[in-house]
């Protein structure tokens, strides 16, 4: 016994002069350290755990907890080969296929831990459980059955932006269809991105390819729906691809095709935008611009390509007559890169729920602040209560 205790001290006493050490040349005090440590932990272990697994162990999540929600998707995604749900669709190129994928959310169970950090960590996992492809006439088909059922019934059109896998993309329309109210349905337009940070310029090329196949989509939506009830929320690169898309349609006539328009981060060049707005009016009955000024990935962006861009805030802040410019600066930037307000910030979801399902005006929103920008108003939004 006392030998063991003597390894043990010995131990204890090594792992003491080490943490000394690394703390003195970090210049931090031993509990700052530690505390650090631990943060570190955590974020790494909720990594593994929660958000956008890409495990490929499928086994059904038994929780009383956990919410499922089952996304319709229209992709352009190259089929493998392999049958497993992280990796049936790839990066490339493809022709359209159509389908159901199921998506279970549950806690984390450290909320109480997340919600005091300085910065955002998620509290809740997201997994694709499976994937139901069918033909695309089966898609239009449920949605004609949709628009016919109920005067109430929407759509909206869900496009995501760049570093995107097929599974992340499917997690993030499911935590962004739960936004919405039970007459509104999500279809996510899953456009061949590379899901790699250091493919850019190829998910750029790609989300362009991509424009004729969505111009079709939105076509059909709108012939199903009418413009009343198609709404299209498009994020980040994904935005581009929309705002030119539109652009085309509305060169072809110049009737209502779409209600609601939310352009969440986009990553467009703003002074482009200003001078195809015009065009953009003639078929959108409102357009909202949703801009950060904590915005990372836009700011590199705006590095990369010289100019600013439309999801920008603070100087670079866009305000147009005729569209309804939200900057969520104010609303917290604990999400590191500033860029998923939408999915992460409590505020923003809200207002856009507010939005989207019910068609409130900016100005019957709660926590908004109306501001001029050049003689044109536009809106802040603030935090709301915690």
């Amino acid at each position: 016994m006392k030998i063991k205790q003597s390894e043990t001290g010995s131990l204890l006493s090594a792992g003491r002069g080490i943490f000394s050490c690394i703390s003195t040349t970090l210049g931090l005090c031993p509990s700052r350290l530690l505390f650090l440590l631990m943060v570190v932990a955590l974020f790494i272990f909720q990594l593994a755990q929660a958000d956008d697994s890409t495990q490929n162990d499928t086994t059904i999540i038994s929780s009383d907890d956990t919410t499922r929600e089952s996304v319709l998707y229209y992709t352009l995604r190259n089929h493998t080969g392999e049958q497993t749900v992280d990796e049936y669709y790839g990066d490339l190129r493809g022709s359209p296929h159509t389908g159901l994928c199921d998506v279970h959310i549950r806690p984390t169970g450290f909320k109480e831990i997340t919600s005091r950090l300085p910065f955002y960590v998620s509290d809740t996992s997201k997994k694709v459980m499976t994937i139901k492809e069918f033909p695309e006439a089966r898609l239009w088909q449920a949605f004609n059955k949709a628009a016919n059922d109920s005067e109430k019934n929407k759509v909206v059109l869900f496009v995501h932006g760049y570093n995107i896998d097929f599974s992340k993309g499917c997690n993030r329309a499911a935590l962004f269809q739960q936004t919405l109210n039970e007459h509104s349905r999500l279809l996510l337009f899953s456009w061949p991105s590379a899901g790699a940070l250091v493919r850019y310029t190829q998910d750029e090329a790609n989300i362009e390819w991509s424009q004729h196949s969505l111009e079709a989509v939105i076509q059909n939506l709108s012939e199903i729906y009418g413009p009343e009830r198609l709404s299209i929320v498009a994020h980040s690169l994904g935005s581009r691809g929309v705002f030119r898309v539109l652009q085309l349609l509305s060169r072809k006539d110049n009737k209502k095709h779409i209600n609601e328009l939310v352009f969440l981060a986009p990553d467009i060049d703003a002074d482009v935008f200003r001078s195809a707005f015009p065009e953009l009016k003639k078929i959108v009955n409102r357009i909202s611009l949703y801009s950060s000024g904590n915005d990372q990935p836009l700011r590199l962006s705006n590095e990369v390509h010289g100019y600013p861009r439309l999801g920008e805030a603070g100087e670079n802040l866009v305000v147009l007559r005729g569209m309804d410019t939200i900057d969520v600066s104010m609303t917290g930037g604990r999400e590191m890169t500033g860029h998923l307000y939408h999915l992460y910030n409590d505020t923003v979801r809200a207002d856009l729920a507010s939005l989207l399902s019910y068609g409130k005006d900016a100005s019957e929103r709660p926590n908004m602040k109306k501001l001029k920008k050049d003689g044109l108003p536009y809106w802040m939004l603030l935090s709301g209560p915690e």
